[in-house]
């Protein structure tokens, strides 16, 4: 059966919220009391939007498809939304919140992250226009934050992608309720439908199961679902691991992190970027890890960059 050719965009489906970036945030202040911080911010946020944005600042036609409500939320979020090149494919729901993320840091410790989920807890197969399947990828991103789309209805969304010939891509993020052996089975199946998976090194290893080498456990995945597995591994770099070859490994540039919210999804948006151009894995990390290098590198407020950043 033949199929049509994809379009040159990149289809990203997923959790499209307000991000609320609290910094200087060690920890909460004690009940009755106030603290001062050194900023917070509003902006899109989303694993799904994120990467969306970052794939249209590098040139790439993109489709954002998620599910918000119709509040003031949302209209917030569709300004700050209009980018060029960015097409937006978001249901709006009457009566429902829009999603909104507080994520909290502070130097010495890691971020940690507050959600609110609401509409985009609905969300399903419906709201991904067919035409928009038709791309060189679609990534399905923010998985466990999309409970009416785990299992079955993920696995259906990305067959069809394949069948309308895009290739696919997932990030599941974290789950919140802890990678139990149910969820772990769960995802090893979805990712027989996947052809690049995007995991940070700790869901790396949640999914695995087994206390080993990132290496190990990347070419153990690889092996067993088919999909390259692309480890985002923080000050690290990147790992790659194609089934049944040698993995790779990529260095981060260093760079003075002003904000490292949303670090992992510029990673996502270079290296599909660059592989829907028809790089190979190899190139496409390298320059995965200087596109979320230049994105950390930038204040809260203005995460913009120009492409000749990249490659400085």
């Amino acid at each position: 059966m033949s199929h049509p050719a994809p379009d040159d965009r990149i289809t990203v489906v997923g959790n499209v919220n307000l991000d609320v970036l609290v910094a200087g945030a060690a920890e909460l202040p004690p009940p009755g009391t106030e603290q001062i911080v050194p900023s917070i911010v509003l902006r899109p946020g989303g694993s799904a939007a994120n990467t969306a944005i970052v794939l249209a600042r590098l040139g790439r036609p993109t489709v954002l498809a998620g599910r918000v409500g119709d509040d003031g939320t949302a209209r917030l979020l569709a300004d700050q939304l209009d980018i060029p090149g960015l097409r937006l494919e978001l249901v709006r729901v009457p009566g429902e919140h829009t999603g909104v993320t507080v994520a909290a840091e502070a130097p010495g410790r890691d971020r940690a992250f507050l959600s609110a989920l609401g509409a985009m807890a609905d969300l399903d197969v419906s709201v991904v226009p067919t035409a928009a399947l038709a791309a060189r990828f679609v990534l399905l991103s923010g998985y466990f934050l999309l409970p009416a789309l785990q299992g079955e209805p993920a696995r259906d969304l990305l067959a069809q992608a394949r069948q309308a010939g895009a290739r696919t891509a997932l990030d599941t993020g974290w789950d919140p309720a802890g990678w139990d052996a149910g969820t772990r089975a769960d995802v090893l199946r979805l990712l027989r439908e996947v052809d690049v998976f995007l995991p940070n090194d700790d869901e790396l290893h949640a999914l695995h199961g087994d206390r080993c080498d990132d290496e190990v456990a990347a070419r153990s995945i690889a092996d067993a679902t088919g999909a390259t597995v692309v480890v985002k591994r923080g000050a690290r770099g990147a790992l790659v691991a194609r089934p049944g070859q040698p993995h790779s490994t990529h260095p981060a540039p260093e760079v003075q992190v002003r904000d490292s919210t949303g670090a992992g999804d510029a990673f996502n948006a270079g290296l599909l970027h660059r592989l829907a151009d028809g790089a190979s894995s190899d190139d496409a990390a390298d320059y995965a890890v200087r596109v979320a290098a230049t994105v950390i590198s930038r204040p809260s407020h203005d995460r913009a960059f120009a492409l000749e950043d990249v490659d400085r």
